[in-house]
């Protein structure tokens, strides 16, 4: 079978243009669906635990809110070195140290998931509501639902942040909206290798 440098340049081209186009395609998708998309609706219920993914002040006072409510009867402080996830503040808000777990390992929101499914696993905890910012909030269920894959009941609670797409996008929400569509784009295909 003989090939050609002409039908190689032909391949070579195609392959170029084939790359090209799912680029353009990659690039366009947060403009065709928007920051909006990057918000999911709570759908908290009753849980045995609430995972505190770390970050900020909204997503702590979030959780010891769920908490005082009864919503869950334990706080796992997932990258528990953090300021707003640390045992300190979360008993400075009034819940008492013997209801936190904390995680002090992870530095994304994939090992936020990964980190805490072991320890649910490890204390037999058969639910759990996630809890983190709503522009926040797909990519935190796309990770959670895919690394938990159903093995306990996740329900989700979205703190309120500065991100309110609804009314145009300041510099700092457009900034928030490119990086997490930027992620998201990273974390699917990862998300393939579980």
């Amino acid at each position: 079978m003989n090939i050609s440098i002409r039908q190689i340049k032909k391949y070579i081209l195609l392959s170029l243009a084939s790359i090209l186009i799912l680029f353009v395609f990659i690039l366009m998708i947060p403009f065709i669906l928007g920051a909006d998309y990057l918000e999911v609706k709570s759908d908290a219920k009753p849980s045995e635990a609430i995972i505190l993914l770390s970050s900020s002040q909204e997503r702590m006072e979030k959780a010891v809110e769920l908490y005082e409510e009864g919503w869950g009867e334990k706080i796992i402080l997932t990258n528990s070195k953090e300021q707003w996830t640390s045992v300190k503040k979360a008993t400075e808000l009034g819940v008492p140290e013997d209801d936190l777990i904390s995680e002090p390992h992870a530095s994304s929101t994939f090992e936020n998931a990964l980190f805490s499914k072991e320890i649910v696993e490890r204390r037999n905890i058969k639910s759990a509501i996630v809890v983190t910012s709503d522009y926040h909030s797909r990519r935190t269920r796309m990770t959670f639902d895919d690394i938990f894959n159903h093995q306990i009941e996740l329900s989700y609670s979205f703190a309120s942040s500065f991100f309110t797409p609804g009314d145009g996008l300041s510099k700092k929400e457009e900034y928030t909206a490119f990086s997490e569509y930027v992620k998201l784009f990273g974390y699917w295909p990862r998300l393939l290798f579980v």
